[in-house]
């Protein structure tokens, strides 16, 4: 009997966080200083750079509408529930020929400029990891990789409590003065 309850419990709390992200529409936003400064992966014979914003943007707006959340970016209007701003990191290990992937995800709940840029609402990480080779098709790879790094970060978004109060009554915000105020502070540029 208790076994039973356990079960009905866990569906009814799966099923509870799809019809919230079925109405969620979240604005992603990679900032720019991750589309100007691509990283070299590692490897004794290959001269790789990769950009990991557009690689990070792609592979997290699929990841994101494969669970039922709309997407917003920052180009195209930034109106949304919540300003989710993404950290991507790659790095490649050539002697086991693993790419590590690594997300954090910095998510706004208030509109607001001053309010909002000293202290996100959640901090979230997503690690991943995809076996691949550098040198035959390493975008397939870094997409895996990043790809299993966002299903982390979304377990965790949707399975946060102070999220889904947040979002469920709330109704869309315009995030375009944060995500200016975002794109203009320093951010780091060194990552291997």
């Amino acid at each position: 009997m208790r076994n039973y309850v356990h079960i009905g419990v866990g569906i009814w709390l799966f099923a509870s966080s799809l019809i919230s992200a079925a109405n969620t529409t979240l604005v992603l936003q990679v900032p720019e200083t991750y589309h100007k400064n691509p990283v070299r992966l590692l490897h004794p014979f290959l001269n790789v750079w990769h950009n990991r914003a557009d690689a990070a943007e792609k592979a997290g707006t699929a990841q994101l509408q494969a669970q039922n959340i709309t997407v917003n970016s920052c180009a195209s209007g930034a109106q949304g529930q919540a300003l989710v701003v993404i950290e991507p990191n790659m790095f490649y290990n050539p002697k086991m020929g693993v790419f590590y992937s690594e997300i954090t995800a910095r998510v706004f709940l208030n509109a607001s400029v001053d309010a909002s840029l000293t202290a996100p609402t959640l901090t979230l990480k997503g690690k991943g990891q995809m076996v691949g080779n550098l040198n035959a098709a390493p975008e397939f790879f870094m997409q895996k990789a990043y790809a299993v790094a966002y299903d982390d970060v979304i377990t965790q978004l949707l399975a946060n409590e102070t999220f889904n109060t947040s979002i469920v009554p709330a109704t869309s915000k315009t995030y375009q003065a944060l995500c200016t105020s975002i794109d203009t502070l320093s951010q780091p540029k060194l990552f291997f």
